[in-house]
């Protein structure tokens, strides 16, 4: 469904706001419920886009998810296997998750390529040759990836450490007899989280968190009972549009350990950052001239000059377009490389349209030359959006990263294909209205 976010920018943010639990942790997690047997609940989960279309691959494979309360309760009693259509595999990347799952509970497995946002190929090369490497045969035919366990090896060697081939190498592994060790395995919060989801429902995996993870197969798994993390880049995203904007915003239900590489950055940025155990809150930091009232994070931030996306612990990629939009209001200049997908720099073009200096350099780069203020238009006709900048978003990230830039910049906006959002928040119009954002989701 086509949906849109009217903006009204200009103001600062004031208030406090829980933060969702994550949807990259929560994807997996429910995709390893297909390993389990009897009835998981998890809890306090979000309702977004793309767990909806992930519990419809689940219903294909007879698998019952109902909602209760916030929580959701998945019970695979009567799980049979069954093919996943393409039509289904098509609306979320996270279906190549349930290739790993099915396949250890299954030991066979056929599922379609996978779909999602348009930020790269994103290629599943590096899953299909860890499969490969665990002595799975693999055979890629019409679009269709068909798998089946044979000799099963004990040590795989990732070239890259890719959280979503990691993740499969695990759920590929639990289950059987086998101790299998994965070398250059991904690091990010998110395995571990489904690590400990996994350890919950009586899964043996140890070093989780480190490039060396191991997995001594058990016979079963059973259903259990669990919270996923924070979601970090929900944190970031926030914690930008705060300093992005001005004002004093507090973020519970925080890991502020997820989030140190960004939280680094905004305070060399001019911001000020305090955690108390799961709350973050941020204020504008220090003006740049002495006597003059830092009310706004806007003509007091510095830029970074430097940027790098890389995997965790290194700074997200998720959040490479958000703070490209604080450091277009920041002085000085910023260059920002993004080292992971080559499509990530779709937003720049409408930050442009509200007057950011801002130019893509070379196919992995971005330079930024920070401006006083971004603008939208300052007029509208009958409270429509006839008059407002209209701008247009591609992706989740870049998504957000223009309604940052949208709350941030005096005037009005409309964001069209504002359903990209949805994937990962479950209401953020609500959210940020709760700040005091002047905000409005349309349905057309």
């Amino acid at each position: 469904m086509p949906t849109k976010l009217h903006i009204h920018g200009g103001a600062p943010l004031n208030g406090t706001i829980a933060v969702d639990s994550s949807k990259n942790a929560l994807l997996p997690i429910i995709a390893a419920t297909i390993l389990t047997r009897g009835v998981t609940v998890l809890k306090n989960v979000p309702r977004i886009s793309d767990i909806d279309n992930l519990l419809h691959i689940l219903i294909a494979l007879n698998i019952r998810p109902t909602w209760r309360d916030g929580d959701l309760v998945i019970d695979t009693t009567d799980i049979t296997y069954n093919e996943i259509t393409s039509a289904t595999a098509a609306k979320i990347r996270g279906s190549i998750f349930v290739l790993g799952a099915i396949l250890g509970r299954f030991r066979t497995a056929s599922v379609p390529y996978p779909g999602g946002c348009a930020i790269g190929s994103r290629p599943i090369d590096l899953h299909l040759q860890g499969l490969r490497d665990l002595g799975v045969r693999v055979i890629e035919k019409n679009g269709v990836i068909t798998c089946k366990k044979t000799n099963t090896r004990k040590e795989v060697f990732l070239d890259f450490p890719s959280v979503g081939a990691t993740e499969n190498l695990i759920l590929a592994s639990v289950l059987g007899k086998t101790r299998t060790i994965i070398h250059g395995a991904a690091r990010e919060p998110e395995v571990v989280d489904l690590c400990n989801f996994l350890n919950a429902a009586g899964a043996a995996i140890c070093g989780h968190g480190t490039s060396t993870i191991t997995i001594q197969g058990v016979p079963a798994l059973a259903g259990t009972t669990y919270t996923a993390i924070p979601d970090r880049i929900i944190t970031g995203s926030y914690l930008i549009a705060a300093a992005t904007c001005g004002g004093k915003v507090t973020l519970t239900n925080t890991i502020a350990a997820h989030n140190e590489n960004l939280i680094d950055k905004l305070r060399k940025a001019g911001c000020g950052i305090h955690i108390n155990s799961d709350k973050i809150t941020i204020t504008t930091g220090p003006p740049f001239t002495k006597g003059v009232p830092a009310i706004r994070g806007r003509g007091f931030l510095r830029a970074l000059g430097t940027v790098h996306t890389a995997p965790y612990p290194g700074f997200p990629t998720d959040l490479q377009s958000q703070l490209a939009v604080l450091q277009t209001i920041s002085r000085g200049t910023t260059h920002i490389t993004e080292n992971l997908f080559e499509n990530r720099f779709r937003y720049v073009p409408e930050l442009k349209k509200l007057g950011a200096k801002i130019c893509v350099t070379r196919d992995k780069s971005i330079t930024i030359k920070g401006v006083k203020s971004l603008t939208a238009a300052h007029f509208s006709v009958n409270n429509s959006s006839l008059g407002a900048t209209q701008l247009h978003a591609t992706d989740l990230r870049g998504g957000v990263a223009l309604v940052i830039a949208a709350l941030a910049a005096p005037g009005s906006s409309v964001i069209h294909n504002a359903e990209y959002i949805y994937r990962g928040h479950a209401a953020i119009e609500r959210d940020l209205a709760s700040l005091g954002a002047n905000i409005i989701r349309t349905d057309d």
